[in-house]
């Protein structure tokens, strides 16, 4: 690639698998702690599919990346407090109360007690259901 090229606006596209290694996407990355840090895509890649046009994906260069930023306290905050927002309403969307959410209390004896497994009447594999060996079974 010259930078003709980038200057005119053109980026390669490369089919899938193709691209050169030090070109990244960017969920590759957010997986290795990096981030695009303002830079323009250097490429794209093609994944063909069955049927409408392929699939695109930008690439960046890793050797114009930067490592991520830390979210501050404050903002992992707001973060906690908007996800809290969001499990409410959607508890009061299914019919609980606001109140009922906000209080911790006993969750009830299904909690704290184990679940016995229910044995089903003539069914083959009943004694698998509670975890007893295979004694007695043959093929």
């Amino acid at each position: 690639m010259t930078s003709s090229e980038q200057q005119d606006g053109v980026v390669p596209v490369y089919p899938w698998r193709c691209a050169p290694a030090h070109l990244r996407t960017r969920r590759q990355l957010a997986a290795d702690g990096l981030r695009p840090n303002g830079q323009d895509p250097v490429g794209l890649v093609e994944r063909p599919r069955r049927r409408g046009e392929p699939l695109t994906a930008y690439l960046y260069d890793i050797r114009l990346a930067a490592a991520k930023r830390e979210a501050s306290p404050a903002q992992l905050a707001a973060l906690e407090r908007a996800t809290r927002e969001r499990q409410l309403r959607a508890a009061e969307r299914r019919g609980i109360a606001r109140e009922d959410m906000e209080t911790a209390g006993d969750p009830g004896p299904g909690w704290t007690e184990s679940t016995q497994r229910h044995r089903i009447a003539g069914h083959a594999f009943a004694g698998l259901v509670d975890g007893r060996e295979r004694e007695g079974l043959e093929r």
